[in-house]
């Protein structure tokens, strides 16, 4: 389990900027916030979905797993991500300039797209 600090999350809240203010030209098949957020150390990368999911208004202070489930045809990409105390999200990042995300609970993307968390997309 992971537990964010505040020097820690200092540094990834300046990634984040880095993701959102520096992504350059887009390409038809790359997502560059996603290029950024994958270069990242397991832990940053952890503390980095960490701050989506709460931006999304959820709790999530420590992080137990992240998954990579996958990306769509437009470019968007899928992260699942467990917490402490058991609730999981999935949190997408679109392949827009600003890496634009989406936060949901995997149970509410289960009733709403009949799609489970923590496998891979097909």
């Amino acid at each position: 389990m992971r537990r964010t600090s505040g020097r820690r999350v200092g540094r990834v809240i300046a990634a984040l900027l880095a993701l959102v203010w520096d992504v350059g030209p887009l390409s038809l098949w790359a997502n560059p916030a996603q290029d950024r957020l994958a270069a990242m150390p397991e832990v940053e990368r952890s503390e980095a979905l960490a701050v989506f999911v709460e931006s999304g208004g959820h709790s999530c202070r420590t992080v137990a797993r992240t998954f990579f489930q996958g990306e769509d045809a437009k470019g968007n990409v899928f992260w699942d991500v467990e917490c402490a105390g058991g609730e999981s999200y999935v949190v997408v990042i679109k392949n827009d300039v600003p890496g634009s995300t989406r936060v949901m609970t995997c149970r509410r993307l289960r009733a709403v797209a009949g799609a489970d968390c923590f496998k891979k997309l097909e």
